[in-house]
């Protein structure tokens, strides 16, 4: 019994020695070949739009809206009223101001002719009388001069006819007096400053009544409107803004890390969630000249412009972006999952013809979305693993399972 219990150890040792030492099963692994192919760069990011020769409108001075005279997306021209506005007190002052000032103006036309109409008439008729006089007396003097001559009138006929002339040339000098005392120099200064008065009183009058309107400050259309019927608003308030939305710009936010690719003239990509199926095409147009922190990113801003025909890029929505940053054809790529990053080293797990597992470095290129380009260390169809988060040590037999 000793003899055969002693056999059956022996035995169950010897097979578990050979259970131990048989040789462990080969691991399959998902892998892919070296293949060539196109690649398209893309980065994405987002971005904010705004529009281009934006203008704000602000109420000058407190007013309240009787009447809203657009709408948010209306196109307006430059000067064009966008709401009628309660200001009849500053235009009943401007209709004061402007009746003084024709008062003070018909008063200037007044004196300019010397005095009133019925004063100047009065004293008009009364030189025209004295002229036809004076005039009478010197046909009479000359007529009784020549009869003297002749002996046939006497000097004291002509003497009188000369005290006539004399009488008449003092009268017609104190008319002349009288007409110029109706308006002196010190009425005609009166009277041209309460002209300067008026017309500077017209002038804050007309400012005031334009302080009170509100209109467009360019051509282009209305993305903002904060206008109601009813609505008072003080001076300085934001009640509009005008922009040009037939070409919106585009600032758009790249991080740090991902700059160094960007160029000018790289194709953008726009879309916006707001619109399914809906795209924009531009260009970058300048690079950002400094980085700055935006929430817990940090970004430079990348400028471009998109047409917007149809305006419906609107200013301040955030908007989905891709710069085509490279391309290249018909380069070696492997999927990018292949790729093994440990330290500073950059490798793939290459499969040699014997099934054993050689750490590969490689010098890597661009990349897509879901190949990278290969620029050094492998050649076409070789075989790569794709380890995940299992990484076989050289020389470990594998049998790959080929994914595509």
């Amino acid at each position: 019994m000793k003899r055969v219990g002693l056999i059956v150890g022996i035995v169950l040792a010897l097979a578990g020695l050979a259970f131990y030492l048989r040789p462990s099963p080969t691991p399959v692994t998902p892998a892919a070949r070296v293949q060539r192919g196109s690649l398209v760069q893309n980065l994405t990011t987002n971005g904010k739009v705004e529009a281009l020769d934006s203008f704000e409108v602000h109420a000058r001075a407190p007013v309240t809206i009787q009447r809203v005279l657009v709408h948010e997306g209306d196109v307006v021209r430059r000067g064009q009223p966008l709401a009628e506005v309660d200001n009849t007190s500053v235009r009943e002052a401007l209709a004061r101001s402007q009746a003084q000032l024709e008062v003070a103006r018909a008063d200037r036309q007044l004196i300019e002719r010397g005095g009133s109409a019925a004063e100047l008439s009065q004293i008009e008729s009364a030189i025209v009388r004295a002229r036809l006089e004076k005039d009478a007396a010197e046909r009479e003097r000359a007529s009784l001069e020549r009869l003297v001559e002749r002996g046939a009138a006497a000097r004291a006929e002509v003497q009188e006819q000369q005290m006539k002339i004399i009488k008449a040339d003092a009268e017609l000098a104190a008319l002349d007096r009288k007409r110029k005392s109706l308006v002196g120099p010190e009425d005609r200064e009166r009277v041209l400053a309460r002209i300067r008065e008026a017309e500077t009183a017209v002038a804050q009058g007309e400012n005031a009544v334009r302080e009170t309107e509100i209109r467009a400050p360019a051509g282009g259309a209305v993305y903002f409107l904060a206008l109601r019927p009813g609505g008072f608003y003080e001076g300085g308030a934001l009640v509009a803004r005008v922009g040009q939305l037939d070409r919106v710009r585009l600032r758009l936010l790249v991080d740090e890390p991902e700059l160094g690719p960007v160029r000018v003239g790289q194709p953008v990509r726009i879309t916006w969630d707001a619109l399914p199926g809906v795209s924009w095409n531009g260009a970058v147009e300048k690079l950002p000249s400094m980085v700055q922190t935006v929430g817990t990113r940090t970004v430079g801003e990348v400028l471009c412009t998109v047409d917007t025909p149809r305006h419906r890029l609107l200013p301040n929505v955030t908007v989905n972006v891709e710069i085509r940053t490279g391309s290249a054809e018909m380069v070696l790529t492997v999927p990018r999952e292949a790729v093994v990053r440990q330290g500073e080293q950059t490798l793939v797990l290459v499969v040699d013809s014997s099934g054993a597992v050689v750490r590969q470095p490689v010098q890597l290129g661009m990349h897509d979305l879901g190949r990278v380009e290969v620029k050094e260390g492998l050649s076409e169809n070789q075989i790569v693993l794709l380890p995940g988060e299992r990484i076989f040590p050289a020389g470990q037999k594998v049998r790959p399972k080929m994914t595509g």
